[in-house]
């Protein structure tokens, strides 16, 4: 059997990210990736992740970091822009769901999950009303389960198990139940609760296909493909009635996460430097 390394030596990996890109500006940062704009020889533009070595393989082999050319997103994530639309409704809600489900039913459709469904994942294509929102990658963080991921993680991923297709519907769920209230539901009972006066306005069928996701047996839980059939999902049965007090928890609900999330970046990026530091002592 080859080497796991082998693959670094395709010529898809060889060759100079800077020969062929113009890094520009930052647009976004995780615990251990940033990712900038770039220009492919001066005219296309893309978005681009750059990883430190310690954290990844290389795509483009360069003295300290992998860079990862992939489609540029720009449009913003989706729980931010509902928030400023001061008072999205069921149906606009339903319609992010849909889009999301193309991207999780492409991966499920191949046998792969994953593994990190979230808000942050879920981002428009451009700032265009009828943008698509796109699905983004899960990311290399080393510890998933932070404070902060595990408010989306299904209980079998807290206990230990490998995620799943199934884990991944459960995340869809915590999504929905954020974009219908604005703020994550308690995770202290076996039952989803749906708490007076902030569901009191909410259709019975958000209620049902959110407590479908969130199953305890992840056998219990549908499938994309059932999920593209609910009729709340297809817009069936979901309120057109703009909910203004939801879109203020979200406003708020997106300032504490955007804070936690830069604390724990702050962290990672400080144990990555201190282990990068000692791993050079030692060369």
């Amino acid at each position: 059997m080859e080497s796991d390394d082998n693959w670094l030596t395709s010529d898809v990996f060889k060759g100079n990210f800077h020969n062929d890109y113009i890094l520009g500006e930052m647009i976004g940062r995780g615990s251990v990736s940033i990712v900038y704009t770039c220009l492919h020889k001066g005219r296309k533009k893309y978005a681009c992740k750059m990883v430190p070595k310690i954290s990844a393989k290389k795509v483009y082999n360069e003295n300290r970091h992998l860079f990862v050319i992939m489609d540029l997103a720009y449009g913003g994530e989706l729980l931010e822009r509902l928030a400023m639309r001061g008072g999205h409704s069921e149906k606009d809600a339903a319609e992010a769901v849909r889009d999301a489900l193309a991207g999780l039913n492409y991966l499920h459709g191949m046998g792969l999950w994953h593994g990190s469904v979230r808000p942050e994942k879920l981002i428009y294509a451009t700032e265009d009303e009828n943008s698509r929102l796109l699905l983004g990658d899960r990311g290399i963080a080393a510890n998933p389960l932070n404070s902060y991921n595990a408010l989306y993680c299904a209980p079998e991923v807290l206990d230990g198990e490998l995620p799943t297709t199934a884990a991944d519907m459960w995340s869809l769920g915590v999504v929905i139940y954020i974009m219908l209230c604005g703020f994550e539901p308690f995770r202290g009972t076996k039952e989803t609760e749906f708490p007076s006066p902030y569901w009191d306005d909410k259709t019975t069928d958000s209620k049902l296909l959110i407590m479908r996701l969130m199953q305890q047996k992840p056998k219990d839980r549908p499938t994309t493909r059932d999920l593209l059939l609910d009729p709340w999902v297809l817009g069936k049965k979901s309120s057109e009635r703009p909910m203004p007090i939801t879109a203020k928890h979200l406003r708020e609900f997106n300032a504490r996460r955007k804070f936690k999330a830069a604390t724990l970046a702050v962290r990672a990026t400080r144990r990555a430097m201190a282990f990068s530091n000692y791993h050079e002592e030692l060369i």
